[in-house]
C-alpha cells in the first residue's frame, strides 16, 4: 500500500468540492480515513485497495472494482454498489445499512459482524461469502439474489420483494422538480418562509436528505449528482418527507393534496387525513 500521486490529487480534489471521480484508477491505493463521502466513483478501479475507516457515505461505486479490497470499519451507509465487484473484499465491521448492492458481487466476501440492515441485495452474489453476526434485518432480496444453500433468509430477517418493486427510474432532478412543484402551491397561501420550515420540519433524519437545500426562495437544489437515480429505499424516504410536508399544509390549507397534480409528482404521494380535530379550515386567500 502506498500514498501515490492519484490518492494525494485525489484528497486535494475532493477537498477542494470535487466529487466526480468517473472511472478513477486506485489499484492498490492507501486510501485510509479518507471521507469521500457523496463522491462518484462509479466504475473506479480500487481493488486491493486499502479502504479502511474511509468515509463513503452516499458515494456512487455503482460497477466499481473492489475485489480484495479492505473495507474493514469504513461507513457506506446509503452508498450506491449496484453491479460492483467485491469479490473476497474485507467488509468486516462495515457499515452497509441502506447501501445498493443489487446485482453486487459479493463472492466470498467477508461481511462478518458487518451492518447490512435494510440494505437492497436483490440480484446481489452472496455465494460462499462470511456472514457470522452479520446484521440483515429489513433487507431485502429477490428470486435472483444468490446465497449459499444452507442459508436462510427468512430466518435471518430479510424480505423477499418482487423486482418490479425494487427498480426505480426516478432521478434526482425529477425529485427536485417535484419538490419544487409542491412549494409553489404552499407558496401561494403561505409564504416562502413558511413553506421552507415545513419542508425542514417534516425531513427525516436520513444522512442523504441533507444534501437537498432551500434558497430564501424556497427553491431547492441538491449537492450531489442530480441525474442519478434513487434506490427502493430512498424512494421510501422521499415519500416519508414528502407525505410529512403535505400532511403540515394541509393542517392550514385543507384542499391541499386535492390541488396536487399527479402528473406534476415523480412519486406516489399516500393519501392524506383530513378528518382530525387538528385539521384548520380552509385558506381562502392566498399570501402574495
Amino acid at each position: 500500500m502506498f500514498k501515490s500521486t492519484a490518492t494525494i490529487e485525489l484528497q486535494k480534489s475532493y477537498d477542494s468540492g470535487e466529487r466526480k471521480f468517473h472511472k478513477i484508477e486506485l489499484r492498490r491505493a492507501d486510501l485510509r480515513g479518507l471521507n469521500l463521502s457523496y463522491a462518484d466513483l462509479s466504475g473506479a478501479d480500487l481493488s486491493y485497495a486499502n479502504l479502511r475507516e474511509v468515509d463513503l457515505t452516499g458515494a456512487n461505486l455503482s460497477e466499481a472494482n473492489l475485489n480484495e479490497a479492505d473495507l474493514t470499519g469504513a461507513n457506506l451507509q446509503q452508498a450506491n454498489l449496484e453491479g460492483a465487484y467485491l469479490i473476497k473484499a474485507y467488509l468486516i465491521k462495515t457499515n452497509l445499512k441502506e447501501t445498493n448492492l443489487s446485482k453486487a458481487y459479493l463472492t466470498g466476501a467477508y461481511l462478518t459482524k458487518s451492518d447490512c440492515s435494510h440494505a437492497n441485495l436483490s440480484g446481489a452474489y452472496l455465494n460462499s461469502s462470511k456472514i457470522t453476526g452479520t446484521i440483515m434485518t429489513g433487507s431485502y432480496y429477490d428470486q435472483y439474489t444468490h446465497f449459499d444453500s444452507s442459508f436462510d433468509p427468512i430466518k435471518n430477517d430479510l424480505k423477499q420483494i418482487n423486482q418490479l418493486n425494487l427498480e426505480t427510474n426516478i432521478t434526482i432532478i425529477e425529485l427536485i422538480n417535484t419538490f419544487n412543484y409542491l412549494s409553489q402551491i404552499s407558496i401561494h397561501y403561505l409564504g416562502h418562509t413558511m413553506t421552507t420550515r415545513y419542508w425542514e420540519k417534516a425531513r427525516p433524519k436520513h444522512e442523504w436528505l441533507s444534501q437537498f437545500q432551500f434558497n430564501r426562495l424556497s427553491k431547492i437544489t441538491f449537492l450531489g449528482e442530480s441525474k442519478q437515480t434513487i434506490n427502493f429505499a430512498q424512494v421510501q424516504d422521499i415519500q416519508e418527507w414528502t407525505n410529512c410536508f403535505i400532511n403540515s399544509c394541509s393542517k392550514i390549507i385543507q384542499d391541499f393534496p386535492r390541488m396536487i397534480d399527479p402528473k406534476q409528482v415523480a412519486f406516489e404521494i399516500a393519501a392524506v387525513d383530513l378528518s382530525s380535530d387538528e385539521a384548520s379550515l380552509a385558506v381562502s386567500q392566498p399570501n402574495h
